[in-house]
């Protein structure tokens, strides 16, 4: 092979990134991102700020099982049609519209309620914002996968993870950085404001065709084909129960971990934009090298 048609390959391998398509699932990318370490580390450093105890704080960090557990609700959303919104927009947009909207008002509330709206609200209102952001997921992973062709996945995946890690920047070190000139309640709302871009890229987005049967229309010929019918066959796979717990359990314990690793330099004293440029930024402009070797590798070979 020769040095020009080796060039004119990766050429070849870059335009797969470049396009509307992929910006669209950029964006969504940073929209599925921007909930998560509001409802993990950014609150951590929050809460042990205004004093509240180490034990507490990794009880509240329990948030995490929707992003685990969203498997199981995953093919009602796969089927449920939101009525003329769904006519409109299609069955994913529609359905990310509404996630999106809900997504800000939540993070809003969480903000609102903070520490001093005492622990067990605070805990149910995270538990929302993270069981909206993981149906969020759900929904962006389906649309990815049905709007882009084969050869686009790999670059689907890494603009996804470059929007996420920047996402993650944003509300981690950017949320930390506005903690020391803003309350934290307005350092909410700043985040929640941002879901505007998720919902920019929903309704810019083309909705990919739709392939489904129209659902049952008895309730009980739906619950068969929309909860039953798709766990049934997850349940007949080989190494069904080893591969649910690795789903449940597998970053489980790193990501509590690295949630109490704020209030950790809360005891030290660091201060939110210490924290932000010493343990936010580096790692993340490294993962996005990362991101983009690896799409540009996959779409190569």
């Amino acid at each position: 092979m020769t040095p020009q048609s080796i060039t004119l390959k990766w050429r070849q391998s870059a335009a797969v990134v470049v396009t509307r398509r992929q910006l669209i699932i950029f964006l969504m990318g940073f929209s599925s991102g921007l909930p998560l370490l509001l409802g993990f580390s950014t609150l951590s450093f929050w809460l042990r700020e205004v004093g509240v105890g180490l034990a507490a704080i990794g009880g509240l960090l329990t948030v995490a099982p929707p992003y685990s557990l969203k498997f199981l609700w995953a093919p009602l959303v796969d089927h449920i049609r939101l009525g003329a919104l769904t006519r409109r927009l299609g069955l994913r947009r529609s359905w990310l519209l509404v996630i999106q909207l809900a997504l800000a008002a939540a993070i809003v509330a969480v903000g609102q309620v903070g520490p001093s709206g005492g622990l067990l609200l605070l805990a149910a209102t995270a538990v929302l914002m993270a069981f909206l952001s993981a149906t969020q997921d759900i929904v962006i992973d389906a649309y990815r996968i049905e709007i882009l062709d084969e050869h686009e996945h790999g670059a689907g995946a890494a603009m996804t993870q470059a929007g996420y890690r920047t996402a993650l920047l944003v509300s981690g070190a950017g949320a930390l950085a506005l903690s020391d000139v803003l309350p934290w309640s307005a350092v909410y709302a700043v985040m929640a404001s941002l879901m505007l871009v998720g919902i920019a890229a929903t309704l810019l987005a083309h909705e990919p065709e739709d392939r489904r049967p129209p659902p049952p229309k008895s309730a009980k010929g739906f619950v068969s084909v929309a909860v039953f019918a798709p766990l049934k066959d997850l349940a007949t796979r080989p190494g069904f129960v080893v591969i649910i717990a690795f789903v449940v359990l597998y970053k489980y314990g790193d990501a509590v971990a690295g949630a109490m690793a704020n209030p950790f330099y809360v005891d030290l004293g660091f201060s939110g934009t210490e924290v932000a440029g010493g343990t936010k930024a580096c790692g993340v402009a490294m993962t996005m090298a990362g991101v983009f070797a690896g799409g540009l590798l996959v779409a190569r070979y």
